[in-house]
């Protein structure tokens, strides 16, 4: 008799002890996922991919991670003249520069849009998207905010590919007016 009460209350403790593991590892995983979803959330605000990059090399300042020197081709725009938003003086302003757009060749993108061929045919829609984004600055605004406006045309024209083969945008030659 001694030994079935015995194991009557190692039973129970089994399924109590089984019980709490159960519900400790529910609040411990809702936890855990409310942290990822936070922690993701951080990511997308910052624009940092969470697996490290398409290369995983991430967290580099460009789209696509560091990408090797071999890899690399360019596309310039040349003398792109664009008029400036109204400052207000009474004057009409432009921006006149060539645009060079720095094209990673490891996507795989690449042979769908990138080569010298084939981005000639989109050349007036990212022109357009140039043009949008520079003309929604000031003369002195574009001056002080390249970057901002590099940045804002580099996720645009990312946005028309939906690709990221297109990882840097750069102006060369700038002349105010």
């Amino acid at each position: 008799m001694k030994k079935n009460l015995l194991a009557i209350i190692i039973l129970a403790l089994l399924l109590v002890n089984t019980g709490m593991t159960g519900f400790m590892m529910l609040t411990v995983m809702t936890t855990n996922n409310q942290a990822v979803a936070l922690i993701g959330d951080i990511a997308a605000a910052l624009q940092i991919e969470a697996n490290g990059g398409e290369n995983g090399q991430g967290f580099s300042g460009s789209a696509t991670g560091n990408v090797d020197i071999a890899n690399v081709d360019s596309y310039s725009i040349p003398d792109m003249t664009i008029t400036l938003k109204d400052s207000g003086d009474g004057k009409t302003h432009y921006m006149l520069c060539t645009v060079v757009l720095s094209l990673d060749k490891s996507n795989e993108d690449y042979a769908t849009y990138g080569t010298a061929e084939s981005i000639v045919t989109y050349q007036d829609m990212i022109k357009s998207k140039i043009s949008s984004v520079i003309g929604s600055y000031t003369l002195d605004e574009i001056r002080e905010h390249e970057d901002d406006a590099k940045a804002t045309i580099l996720e645009e024209i990312q946005e028309l590919f939906g690709s990221r083969f297109i990882y840097d945008v750069n102006f060369t030659g700038n002349v105010y007016q």
